[in-house]
């Protein structure tokens, strides 16, 4: 793409799954062509398979009065969120190849359609130079909608 033509995108995503896509031509005739799809195959894991290298639990010995020892349990990094850490991770890796296409001078505008979890972590990890492009941001799970379903809601009246 020349420099200077700079192209709206939209990203498409949910916790799972994220849709980049790039719009064409006028508003009236506009299409939407897939540039780059974004999986996370761990959504579907459990905490307990996300752990496998999370620090274990120590054990602590207390004494109750005349009774034998009381055994308790922690789990070390109690604020530790494996489905997080991992949704983080994958928010990062979008806004790397938004970054590019911007730095690129590919990325004229953007628009976020996201869940609503999941675009609280896109706003929250946004740099401002993203954040500054963005046209418009919809709240719902639209990752499976066709093409013209998503234009409608890009063009929808605000």
């Amino acid at each position: 793409m020349n420099p200077e033509q700079t192209a709206l995108y939209t990203l498409v995503a949910d916790g799972g799954k994220a849709r980049l896509l790039c719009a064409t031509g006028p508003r009236q005739h506009r299409e939407l062509a897939e540039v780059e799809s974004f999986e996370r195959p761990s959504a579907h894991q459990h905490v307990s398979e996300l752990l496998s290298d999370h620090p274990g639990r120590s054990f602590q010995s207390s004494g109750h009065g005349g009774g034998g020892a009381a055994h308790m349990r922690h789990g070390l990094g109690d604020d530790y969120d494996p489905h997080v850490a991992e949704v983080e991770k994958y928010v990062d890796r979008i806004i790397a190849r938004l970054l590019a296409l911007h730095r690129g001078h590919q990325l004229g505008a953007l628009v976020l359609i996201a869940e609503p979890r999941l675009l609280g972590v896109l706003r929250a990890r946004l740099p401002e130079e993203l954040r500054q492009l963005t046209r418009r941001e919809i709240v719902g799970d639209y990752v499976h909608a066709d093409h013209r379903r998503l234009l409608e809601l890009i063009d929808a009246p605000e």
